[in-house]
């Protein structure tokens, strides 16, 4: 019961923390001690898959139930829209991308949610700052299987969306076979242009990205018992699927029947034991000025980001590993040389946001987490965030009295002692590991918004005594800390306890 308690109301913990043990609600861990993950967003539903930035607002896209999912400020918000999908399998709610307040989707619609599928399309819509209106249906494309249908889309710098999409279990010319016509399948694709593919003999993708500095595409690649692969897209490549994954043998390029106008190249990496790569970005920022010349990539398997280092002309990687200079991590080799980030669960998305830092979104986890400066970090959980985010989901606004009152409190209070400011450092960890996911159940819950006034109540009005005391001095913290926890735990335990030990008393007596 005291830890339920504890979990809900941030003032408490103010006092309290130290009592607790290890937080609640890990997050994942990267190498570079210079930079710290957060979780910036938690409680997605139906399994989220990709992301987009308008302004600085975030669409995410909900893959199960066909809804597109607001986020701003940090907090779940609304659905801004809302269509049936099929959703067996690798189809649903599954690309998105964005050219300044116009939004292209990419999914498997069906007559309901769960239902039978109809096609798979890509719709442009108009972002009016509160929902996607003006639906215009660009591309309606073959449906085939539940399965290959890829959906990584990604704006290029001269604002031309690309699309990738899977084999669908098709196996004609563009799955490099000598018959069959070319159905918009195993490709790479301009939403712009009907035709030429882009890119063809591709298995299946869910990683698109365009390097900031040439323009050049970037692809990850599933394989299918082995064989993942990174590449780089030059217009007109052969992937090489279904004949060759991985690098190619000669006897394999052999059988390469060759699509009339396209390139067959290696890929740039692969992993020969698959780990299901996902997404791939750049990152080209001033927080993270480091990683310029770097390439980040997720996994599904394992839960891991990887990060490549570019050569000079960024058409290569260059690695340190011996092992690694023939771009294969082979069954018994290891990958730490690679591996920047682990426990993510299965990443679906690696995107840049207009603040400039790295986000990072897990299907399992129902999380959209955030990688920045360990500089950063302490301004963002003590002072951008600006109290307590369970009260200000409770009152409503940052500016509620009962908010502003906490900010004080921690600022003019607890903040000034060196105690009290080591005890925030590691608090704020805790706190803001499970309070958005709280303070985001009270905007979809009433009756527990209600609930929780009703609890802290009683903890505003003790805290209250702390504007009547100078505190000078570390032990005058401690007395008066003290004293506030013993003070809440009277009013939130004993007198509970004394009344319900009476009432008994009086029901044994009838």
């Amino acid at each position: 019961m005291l830890k339920i308690i504890l979990l809900l109301l941030c003032p408490f913990f103010l006092f309290t923390g130290s009592v607790l043990g290890d937080p609640v609600g890990s997050v994942p861990t990267i190498k570079d001690q210079n930079f710290v993950i957060e979780r910036y967003v938690t409680g997605i539903e139906n399994s989220p898959t990709t992301m987009a930035f308008v302004g600085n607002d975030i669409l995410v896209l909900q893959k199960h139930d066909g809804k597109v999912r607001l986020i701003r400020d940090g907090h779940i918000d609304k659905a801004v829209l809302d269509v049936s999908v099929t959703n067996i399998g690798e189809q649903g709610m599954l690309g998105i991308a964005t050219v300044d307040s116009t939004v292209y989707l990419y999914f498997t619609e069906s007559t309901s949610d769960g239902g039978e599928p109809i096609a798979k399309r890509v719709y442009k819509y108009e972002w009016n700052g509160n929902e996607l209106v003006n639906p215009v249906l660009l591309r309606d494309l073959p449906q085939t299987r539940p399965y290959h249908n890829g959906g990584a889309m990604v704006t290029g710098l001269d604002d031309s969306v690309y699309l990738i999409l899977g084999d669908a279990g098709r196996y004609g010319k563009l799955q490099n076979h000598k018959t069959g016509e070319p159905d918009d399948t195993s490709v790479i694709m301009r939403i712009d242009k009907e035709k030429p593919y882009y890119a063809m003999g591709i298995r299946n993708s869910f990683g698109l990205a365009v390097d900031p500095v040439t323009g050049n595409l970037w692809d990850t690649e599933n394989g299918d018992d082995d064989f993942d692969e990174i590449n780089l897209v030059m217009p007109y490549f052969n992937s090489g699927w279904e004949v060759i994954m991985g690098p190619a043998t000669q006897d394999e390029f052999s059988l390469l029947p060759g699509y009339e106008g396209y390139v067959y190249s290696d890929p740039e990496f692969s992993w020969q034991k698959p780990v299901a790569p996902t997404a791939i970005t750049f990152v080209n920022s001033e927080p993270l000025a480091k990683f310029q010349n770097s390439v980040f990539v997720g996994d599904c398997i394992y839960g891991n980001l990887y990060k490549f280092a570019l050569n000079s002309d960024r058409t290569e990687f260059v690695f340190t590993n011996p092992e690694l200079q023939d771009k294969v991590v082979n069954m018994d080799e290891s990958l730490d040389d690679i591996i920047f980030g682990t426990d993510f669960g299965c990443i679906t998305d690696l995107e840049v946001g207009p603040d400039e830092l790295l986000y990072i979104v897990s299907l399992s986890e129902g999380t959209i987490f955030r990688m920045i400066p360990q500089s950063m970090a302490t301004t963002s959980t003590t002072e951008e965030d600006g109290g307590c985010l369970i009260a200000t989901a409770t009152f409503g606004s940052e500016l509620a009295p009962q908010v502003q009152f906490l900010r004080e409190i921690r600022d003019n209070t607890v903040l000034s002692t060196v105690s009290g400011t080591s005890f925030m450092t590691a608090f704020n960890s805790f706190y803001y590991s499970f309070s958005p996911a709280v303070a985001d159940l009270e905007r979809q819950n009433p009756m527990f918004k209600e609930t929780v006034k009703i609890v802290i109540s009683p903890l505003l009005s003790s805290l209250s005594l702390l504007q009547y005391v100078d505190i000078d001095s570390e032990s005058e913290m401690l007395v008066y800390g003290a004293g506030i926890i013993l003070l809440n735990i009277g009013m939130y335990f004993v007198m509970p306890l004394v009344v319900i030990s009476k009432l008994k008393k009086k029901i044994n007596k009838k």
